[in-house]
């Protein structure tokens, strides 16, 4: 009876309470805006953006910090794995996504439907392919049991809406100066952008799904021995 008591009791432990996710939207609300004064440049500008960061990491955790998290709670697919696989994913879903642009414009897609993505790459943009990949697997990670979906293809779907939804309604017009959904780059930009996240999203979220697959659980298991 104490077993199932206990059996019971770490179950109801795994999931995230209503405050949590408003802590969690919060969060992500506080770390954009200061990234995005941190890119603006200027002394008070940064200054008003580490506060930001500063205000997003408090904020996570107390979201996060008081909860009970690791393999004897969660299973094999614990939070340490989860965040470790969902970066490794996102590195691999950043580089993916890069590909697929430069596909877009060799073979001619773009172009076909007037999109004025640029498809050549810098190698900047490609380090910012893997800084973006990290930053979204990291989230993909952190939320993962948040995310409706019986299996990672329907995960990672769900999560790319939430990756597309960034890109069009606030990088594109607020960030980037080319319109809602990117009208200003042509009227079939928004496909393109929901098309590549999809595929990229459900790369890195077969990452972390394999974690649950596979035995040796690769972050956690050195952490609990």
């Amino acid at each position: 009876m104490q077993g199932e008591a206990r059996t019971t009791e770490i179950t109801a432990g795994r999931g995230l309470d209503g405050t949590a996710v408003i802590l969690l939207v919060v969060t992500i609300v506080l770390g954009l805006a200061g990234a995005r004064l941190l890119m603006l440049g200027g002394r008070s500008a940064i200054t008003g953006g580490i506060l930001l960061l500063i205000g997003a990491l408090a904020t996570e955790a107390v979201a996060f910090g008081g909860r009970a998290w690791g393999p004897d709670v969660e299973g094999s697919l614990d939070l340490s794995t989860r965040l470790g696989l969902g970066v490794l994913g996102g590195i691999l879903a950043g580089l993916f996504h890069a590909i697929l642009t430069l596909l877009a414009g060799w073979s001619g897609l773009a172009a076909l439907l007037g999109s004025g993505v640029d498809v050549q790459l810098s190698a900047a943009d490609w380090g910012f392919r893997l800084l973006h990949g990290v930053a979204w697997g990291g989230l993909l990670g952190l939320v993962w049991r948040l995310i409706p979906g019986a299996d990672f293809v329907g995960k990672g779907l769900g999560f790319s809406l939430v990756v597309s939804a960034y890109v069009l309604l606030i990088r594109f017009p607020f960030f980037a100066g080319v319109g809602f959904l990117g009208i200003e780059l042509g009227l079939f930009t928004s496909i393109l952008v929901l098309l590549g996240n999809a595929l990229a999203a459900v790369l890195a979220a077969g990452v972390i799904a394999w974690g649950a697959r596979s035995p040796d659980r690769p972050v956690s298991q050195p952490l609990v021995r």
